[in-house]
C-alpha cells in the first residue's frame, strides 16, 4: 500500500507501503495556471487548488473529508483535465481525475477491493502521456516485509494504463522486495521516460535512491545521478526534453537543492543553494520553459508555492497560506 508519511515528505518509516510523490510531463505551449495541494489542520487532510502564476484566482478543485488526501496533481498536455492521487488513512490509494472547473470526478484505478487478500491494487504517480489519452502510475501489489524503520512492498510498477479504462501495459517491474519504483514521468516526445528507485533494505546500496531514465517501452534503464545524492520527488522533464527536474536528499541527510541534469547524465547541477533547515518540495518547468515552479519554506513556516528562472534566481512567491502548499504543477492555457 502507499505510504502516506512519504507523501508528506516525513519518515521512510512505512506503515501502508510504495514511497511517494508524482510526475508530471511539461509539454511546451503557453502558461497557464498552476495546480498544487494545499494540507488542512496539521496534515489530516488535504486538497487540490488552482492559482496563476501571479498569485492571483485561486481556487478550490476538490473538496474532501478528514484523513483523506488529494495529492500529485498533474495537467493533461491540452490543460481539460488533471489526474492525481488520493490516499486514505484506511484505503489503498487510487487515480483520479477532476476538470479544471472541480467537475467530472472519476476514479481511474480499479474498483476498491473488501480488507484482506488478496490485496487491493495501491495507484499513486500518475502522469498523463504526451498523447493526453493514457497515464503512467505506480503500481503497488502483494505483501509486505518488515525490517527495522522500513516496511517494503512485493512489487513496485510502473504502468501504462488507458484514461478510458483499458487495460494496463506493465513497463518496468521490480523483483519481489526489491525496491519502490516512483514518479514516472514520459519525455515531451515521449521516446523516453524517467522514475526513481527507492531500494529496499535487500538491494544495494541499502535504502539510497536515485533517477533512472528508460525507453519508453521500459527497457534499457540507466541510472543518472549518483546514489549518494538521494535524488528524487517528482522529476520532472523539459518542455525540450533536454533537462530533467529534481531534488537531492529527498529522504533526508542533507539540505535539498533543486537540481537539473541531461537524460543522459551530464550536466548535473544545482541551481538553488538554501539555507540550511529549509523545506524543498516538487517542481515543475512551465510550458514556455522559462520559470519552474516549485514549493519551499514560506509563510508561518510551511511551505509555499513559489516560481523561479531555471538558474534559480528571481525567486518570487505564489501563495502566501499558513497551511501546507506543495506539488505544484504548471499547465498551458486552455
Amino acid at each position: 500500500m502507499f505510504d502516506l508519511r512519504r507523501v508528506l515528505g516525513i519518515a521512510a518509516v512505512a506503515i501502508l507501503a510504495v514511497a511517494v510523490p508524482t510526475a508530471r510531463a511539461t509539454l511546451p505551449g503557453k502558461n497557464g495556471s498552476i495546480v498544487f495541494k494545499r494540507y488542512y489542520e496539521r496534515n489530516r487532510w488535504g486538497a487540490l487548488f488552482t492559482i496563476g502564476s501571479d498569485g492571483r484566482g485561486e481556487k478550490q478543485l476538490t473538496h474532501t473529508p478528514r484523513n483523506v488526501f488529494d495529492d500529485q496533481p498533474d495537467w493533461s498536455p491540452d490543460a481539460s483535465l488533471i489526474i492525481f492521487t488520493r490516499c486514505s488513512q484506511d484505503a489503498p490509494c487510487a487515480i483520479y481525475t477532476v476538470k479544471p472547473n472541480g467537475s467530472k470526478l472519476k476514479r481511474q484505478s480499479p474498483k476498491p477491493c473488501p480488507p484482506g487478500p488478496p490485496q487491493c491494487e495501491d495507484g499513486a504517480n500518475a502522469s498523463f502521456l504526451p498523447d493526453g489519452r493514457h497515464f503512467v502510475y505506480t503500481r503497488a501489489t502483494g505483501g509486505e516485509r518488515h525490517f527495522a524503520n522500513w516496511d517494503q512492498i512485493e512489487h513496485s510498477d510502473i504502468v501504462v494504463r488507458d484514461a478510458d479504462g483499458g487495460k494496463p501495459r506493465v513497463l518496468i517491474s521490480s523483483k519481489p522486495y526489491e525496491a519502490d519504483y516512483n514518479s514516472p514521468q514520459f519525455s515531451p516526445d515521449g521516446s523516453r521516460i524517467v522514475y526513481v528507485r527507492v531500494n529496499s533494505p535487500l538491494s544495494k546500496p541499502s535504502l539510497k535512491q536515485a533517477l533512472f531514465v528508460a525507453s519508453a517501452n521500459g527497457r534499457g534503464s540507466r541510472r543518472i545521478t549518483p546514489w549518494s545524492l538521494d535524488a528524487g520527488d517528482d522529476p520532472d522533464w523539459a518542455p525540450n526534453g533536454k533537462l530533467i527536474v529534481f531534488r537531492s536528499h529527498q529522504e533526508g541527510g542533507g539540505q535539498s537543492q533543486i537540481y537539473v541534469v541531461r537524460p543522459n547524465g551530464l550536466g548535473l547541477r544545482a541551481i538553488t543553494h538554501f539555507k540550511p533547515g529549509t523545506d524543498v518540495h516538487s517542481y515543475s518547468f512551465s510550458p514556455d520553459g522559462k520559470w519552474i515552479t516549485f514549493s519551499k519554506t514560506g509563510t508561518g513556516g510551511l511551505p509555499d508555492v513559489f516560481v523561479m528562472h531555471p538558474d534559480g534566481r528571481n525567486i518570487r512567491p505564489v501563495t502566501h497560506s499558513k497551511l501546507w502548499d506543495s506539488a505544484p504543477d504548471w499547465g498551458t492555457t486552455h
